[in-house]
Order: C-alpha cells, then sequence, then structure tokens
C-alpha cells in the first residue's frame, strides 16, 4: 500500500467504526439517525484539525529525520479512540438506565458517590478501574500494531516548502476553528433533530435535556408568561396558609397500611387518616413512572408534553402571593436535568443532597438537616415547602434500626453488585417495606420539625409519590410501564382543621396544585390541566406516557363507579384494557370483551397524540 494512502485510511477506519456505534444507539435507543451524521462530521473535523495541526508543527523537525510526529499523532489517535469508548460506554449506562445521554454535569455530580460505592453501578471501583486502564492499554495496542505496519505514514503529508507550510497552518487552524464552532452549535441547537441525540456535543450540555423543545412546549411557556404577568397579587379574603408539599420518591400505595397494607408499614399517616386530620384519595395516579415528569406534572399541573422549564407553576404562583418558597431534597436535584431551571428556587432557599455535610445524598435524614436552616413561622411571611424524600427509591439510604421485615444482616453491599442484580435485592417486597416504614418515620420526624416551628399551626400538608415500583410482578424498578405497580400512588391531605371534599374516590398527580390552591382560594392559572378535588366531576378522562422509549400511553376513564385504563405501545402495536374496580391487579385484558369502550380510549389517545 502507499504510504501516502495510510494516513486517510486511519481517519476512513474511525469514522466507520464511529458511525457504526452511533447508528447502534439511535437504533437501540430510539434516538434520530440525523444525529449519526452529525457525530461523523464533528469526528471528521476533529480528525483533520488533529492531522493538520501535528503535521503543521512537525515539518521541520520531520526534514532532520526525526521520528516524534508520527509518535505524537498515534498517542493522539489513542487518546481519541480511548475517550470515546469511555463516552460510549457512559452513554450505553445512561440511556439503558435514564433514556438519554450522559452530561460531563451529570458525570462530575455522581463521580464521586460512585467511586465510593453508595450509588448503584454495573462495575464496582475495581471494575471502574480494570476498565478504564484496560480499554486504554488495548487501545495502545491495537494503534501500535496498527504502526508497526504503515511506518512514517505522515512524511507523504509534509510541507516541503514555505508555501505549503503556510496552507498546513491554515488547514489546522480552519479545522480547529470547525470543531470548536461545531460543538457550540451542537450544545446550543437543542431543538436541532440534527444535534438533540449527537453523542459528543450532548456531553458538553451544561444539563440534560428532558425538557425537549417542541412547538407545543413553546407556545405553552409564551402562554404561561402572559397568564403570569396578568395573575392576581394579594387576592382579597386569601387564607394565607403554609403550604407543605412531600413527594416519597417510588411511593406505592398498596404497599402502605393507611391504604389497606397487610403489614403495619405506615402507622403515623394510618393513625392522621383514622383520626380524621388527614384525608385519603382511593385512587390516584401519576403522570407518567419517572421521576422527572412525576415531579414536575405535580408542581406544574401538566401532562409532561406541555411541561417546560418557563411554565408558570404551583411555587410561582404562591410566591407572586408572597410566600417564600424553599426547596428540601433528598437526592441530587442539582444534576438532573434542569430540575433547578424548572423549580425556579433561590440559592438561599434551596437544599438538596449535592449540599449536606454529614450524610450522603440520597440520605433522607439531610432534609432534618436543611430543615434547620429555616426561620421560625411568621403570620405575616407564609411558605410553601416542597420536600423530597429517598427512602422507597432503590437508591435510597436505608437505616440501620429500618430492619423490621428483614434482617440488620440483610443490608445490600453497593460496591460489589451489578446494576441489575442490586435493583432486584433492593427492590424485594420485604426490603422495599422497611423502606416504606422508614420513610413513614421520616414524615412523623418532619411533621414534628415542623410543628417545632409552628408551620403545622395553619397548613395545607399533601403527601404523595412521584411514582411507582415494579417488585416484581412484571418487572423491577420504574421508568418503562404504565401499570397499577408503576403509577399508582398514595394522595393523602392534611389540614389542621377539618374540610370535606365531594369525592376522594380518584384523582391525577395533575389535581394537587389546583387543590392547593382552592383551599387558599387563590385563582387556578388557566393553562393548568388538572382539576381542583374541592370540585372534582363524576367523567374524566386522563393521560398517562412513559418518558423512556418505547413511548407507551395509557388512558384512565373514569365514570362515577367505573374506572378503566386502556394502554398502549403504538411502536409494538399493542395494546391492554382493564376494569380498575374489580382488577387491580391488571390480570385480564379487557380488549377483546368489551369492544366499545376499547374503541372509546383508543380513540381518545389518537386524538391526544395527533394534537
Amino acid at each position: 500500500m502507499s504510504s501516502r494512502r495510510v494516513l486517510p485510511l486511519f481517519i476512513g477506519i474511525h469514522l466507520v467504526v464511529s458511525a457504526a456505534i452511533a447508528a447502534a444507539f439511535a437504533w437501540r435507543f430510539g434516538q434520530s439517525p440525523n444525529a449519526v451524521a452529525a457525530h461523523i462530521l464533528l469526528l471528521a473535523e476533529w480528525d483533520v484539525a488533529t492531522a493538520a495541526i501535528i503535521v503543521t508543527l512537525a515539518a521541520r523537525g520531520w526534514q532532520r529525520g526525526a521520528r516524534w510526529p508520527w509518535v505524537a499523532y498515534l498517542l493522539l489517535i489513542v487518546l481519541t479512540c480511548t475517550l470515546q469508548v469511555y463516552l460510549y460506554a457512559l452513554d450505553a449506562v445512561s440511556n439503558v438506565s435514564w433514556g438519554r445521554n450522559i452530561t460531563g454535569h451529570l458525570v462530575s455530580a455522581f463521580a464521586p458517590t460512585v467511586w465510593s460505592g453508595q450509588e448503584p453501578f454495573p462495575i464496582g471501583r475495581i471494575g471502574i478501574t480494570l476498565f478504564a486502564s484496560g480499554t486504554l492499554a488495548l487501545m495502545a495496542a491495537i494503534v501500535s500494531s496498527c504502526a508497526r505496519a504503515t511506518g512514517d505514514a505522515l512524511a507523504p503529508w509534509m510541507p516541503h516548502s514555505a508555501r505549503t507550510v503556510r496552507v498546513a497552518i491554515l488547514t489546522a487552524a480552519l479545522a480547529g476553528a470547525l470543531v470548536g464552532s461545531t460543538i457550540t452549535w451542537g450544545i446550543a441547537s437543542r431543538d436541532d433533530l440534527l444535534w438533540k441525540d449527537e453523542l459528543v456535543a450532548s456531553f458538553f450540555r451544561p444539563v440534560g435535556y428532558a425538557f425537549e423543545p417542541t412547538a407545543r412546549r413553546h407556545a405553552v411557556a409564551e402562554r404561561d408568561a402572559v397568564l403570569q404577568a396578568s395573575y392576581p397579587r394579594r387576592v382579597p379574603g386569601v387564607r394565607r396558609r403554609n403550604v407543605i408539599l412531600i413527594i416519597v420518591d417510588s411511593l406505592r400505595a398498596d404497599h402502605m397500611q393507611a391504604y389497606g397494607y397487610q403489614r403495619p408499614t405506615t402507622p403515623f399517616l394510618s393513625q392522621l387518616v383514622a383520626g380524621g386530620r388527614m384525608n385519603k384519595v382511593d385512587m390516584a395516579f401519576s403522570t407518567c413512572s419517572e421521576s422527572f415528569c412525576g415531579i414536575t406534572s405535580t408542581l406544574s399541573s401538566r401532562e409532561f408534553r406541555d411541561i417546560s422549564a418557563p411554565t408558570f407553576n404551583l411555587q410561582d404562583a404562591l410566591r407572586d402571593e408572597g410566600y417564600q418558597t424553599w426547596f428540601l431534597l433528598s437526592g441530587n436535584h442539582s444534576a438532573w436535568n434542569g430540575l433547578p431551571e424548572f423549580y425556579h428556587a433561590s440559592a438561599d432557599t434551596y437544599f438538596d443532597g449535592s449540599q449536606t455535610q454529614r450524610y450522603t445524598m440520597d440520605d433522607d435524614r439531610l432534609v432534618l438537616e436543611g430543615l434547620e436552616r429555616v426561620p421560625a413561622a411568621s403570620p405575616d411571611h407564609p411558605a410553601f415547602f416542597y420536600v423530597h424524600l429517598m427512602s422507597t427509591h432503590y437508591l435510597g439510604v436505608q437505616f440501620p434500626q429500618s430492619h423490621v421485615f428483614t434482617r440488620p444482616d440483610a443490608a445490600v453491599s453497593r460496591a460489589n453488585e451489578p446494576y441489575s442484580a442490586l435493583v432486584e435485592r433492593l427492590d424485594k417486597p420485604d426490603h422495599y417495606d422497611d423502606k416504606v416504614l422508614q420513610a413513614d418515620g421520616m414524615i412523623h420526624a418532619i411533621f414534628d420539625a415542623f410543628a417545632a416551628k409552628h408551620y403545622l399551626d395553619d397548613a395545607v400538608v399533601v403527601v404523595t409519590g412521584d411514582h411507582g415500583e415494579g417488585l416484581g410482578e412484571r418487572h423491577f424498578a420504574h421508568g418503562w410501564d404504565l401499570y397499577n405497580e408503576d403509577i399508582r400512588i398514595p394522595l393523602l391531605l392534611y389540614e389542621a382543621s377539618a374540610v370535606r371534599y365531594p369525592d376522594l374516590s380518584f384523582a391525577a398527580q395533575v389535581d394537587i396544585a389546583p387543590t392547593m390552591l382552592d383551599r387558599l382560594g387563590l385563582p387556578i392559572p388557566e393553562s393548568w390541566e388538572g382539576e381542583s378535588l374541592l370540585a372534582a366531576t363524576p367523567t374524566r378522562f386522563t393521560y398517562h406516557q412513559t418518558y423512556f422509549l418505547p413511548n407507551r400511553f395509557a388512558v384512565l376513564y373514569r365514570d362515577r363507579r367505573r374506572l378503566y385504563k386502556y394502554i398502549a405501545t403504538p411502536q409494538y402495536g399493542h395494546e391492554e384494557l382493564y376494569d380498575l374496580v374489580h382488577d387491580r391487579g391488571e390480570s385480564h385484558n379487557l380488549v377483546a370483551e368489551e369492544p366499545a369502550v376499547a374503541t372509546l380510549l383508543r380513540d381518545k389517545l389518537r386524538a391526544y397524540r395527533d394534537d
């Protein structure tokens, strides 16, 4: 082979392999095929830039017989390929776990806990070290082996005159500028299908892109800006009670004693319900089966397709009314998909797992640590609190004293477990029930802390979940399905004084924010999609979907005493229909037996998706 062909061959092989991997990501994870072209464009610019820079820097040295230019170029190839393997591995884990590409922001946020073994990962510390060093050694061996067969492949490309040196310098400068501008373009073009899923540019985005920009979301945000500007300030007759929203991650209603579960998993909440201080919605459902859309739907009273960072949310309406808004959050929300931008929180009233000085980021005791910052209640300065607990999430730290349904020696080692095995061990019903009981104890402690600061003297408190959790009935964990174990959540309403609701048999997650404003006497923004439980309607359709691919959709149809759930996976042409009054376990598919209901809900879903 001519030595002049070696360099283009190196670049060609690199681009073909990279294209195949990018295409595999697009096929396996439902990413845009256009991202493959964007990925190859960026890598081609990088390959040309590195070659041109090395050639330019080494022009004179090569003429004197120096070997270092070829060695330097080979090292750049080794480094490029190694970093690509690292990126592809992280992207694979991220897409399997969260349905999106990894970002540098997530890596820096979670790396310390992954390395320490506090965060589950497919391989432990030893595995990470072996993978990192082994990949580097393998790439070095492959490139070195090729190099021995190619000799001085840069030599034919060396400039031999002042004019060609200037051309090489210009080529290097242009190629380097192109790399920088292309990455910048890719980072900024979050709504461009060419770059939305590109593997390199997405890594450099400051946050993930769970709020994928769409024309619909832009329109909702623009309308919300008008609605917020015209929202009434200091409404006469408003009872300025404190508002406390407690979301327990992955909390299933059917594993709570307060909802009839046979084990005493919620003694504190059950006592409040039995005493009449806390009302219970019998069948409540989350918008989806993943935290990101569950949290944002709760605060914004919208289905996920209508949510974006600028939307007019519950905390915004209360802040405009003069409320101080506090966020006390177990878990690292500051690193997660732009949630801080959605919260619209100020630094002095925001506390999450990334800020704890005493615990790890998924330890619910850090909420009490954050509460220490909160001043005592004042009648002239009402407050809104969003409290997030991680106890029932499989990542949530289990306290040593919370082993009631499992033995104390049944603790799971996170450092050396494969991810799937770890999730299954942590999601066994006995472990899960331990953690439901732990969450109940944390809620009791939080109530006591709020009472000591007099926030409960006159307050509206909501205890709910962001989604459910599979415990092996059909799957483990959450995010991919819409069965009752995935989206049936508790919805408990506490007030210092008794209040009567006309119908608490059914609710959706989007009803929480309207109910809170209605209890205060504040108007409900027109763009909100939920209904106040103080004015519940007997006939209703609610819409639910998975965030992860393949997208599954569900329509819940409530008509007085009837409650149906229709689930469809359009990508697979699969549909299911369940009567949730008589079949809460969703074991009997009624699509063939109740064609009229199936047709009604199929049409409703088609219209919803076409909208």
